[in-house]
């Protein structure tokens, strides 16, 4: 099996060494073998460290991602799992949402200014902002 440092780790995921180590004291990132003083990650902590920066990634918690991990590292009540991970769901679900209206505002933005730059480079008269709808993007 193979095993990765843990610069390989940190490398591998942009992820400073300092952070893996706490994901690890925290109880994030168990069993990480050690050789004398040096970790080894295997391919099960590379693939708990994906999931991690998953939800990391779309909102959850340090504290959320110790209750998940707890529920699946332990026999506990699969309805606590499948709540924790419906509300997470519909967060980034709302986050989607608000991410695509912000990103019409962008496009508005950008097509205005490219406009108007267009327009400067060919001395025509600069485009009205009310020329720009919301509804267009």
């Amino acid at each position: 099996m193979n095993t990765y440092t843990i610069a390989e780790v940190s490398a591998k995921f942009g992820l400073p060494i300092s952070t893996l180590r706490y994901y690890e004291e925290i109880g994030l990132l168990p069993n990480v073998a050690r050789d004398g003083k040096n970790r080894l990650y295997n391919q099960d902590n590379l693939d708990r460290l994906a999931a991690i920066c998953c939800f990391k990634d779309t909102g959850m918690t340090l504290k959320e991602l110790q209750t998940l991990f707890q529920y699946e590292d332990q026999d506990h009540d699969l309805n606590e799992v499948v709540d924790l991970l419906q509300t997470h769901c519909r967060r980034v679900e709302d986050q989607l949402v608000l991410l695509k209206e912000n990103q019409r505002h962008i496009r508005r933005k950008l097509q205005y200014y490219t406009d108007i730059r267009d327009a400067q480079l060919n001395h025509q008269p600069h485009p009205d902002w009310n020329d720009y709808p919301l509804s267009k993007f």
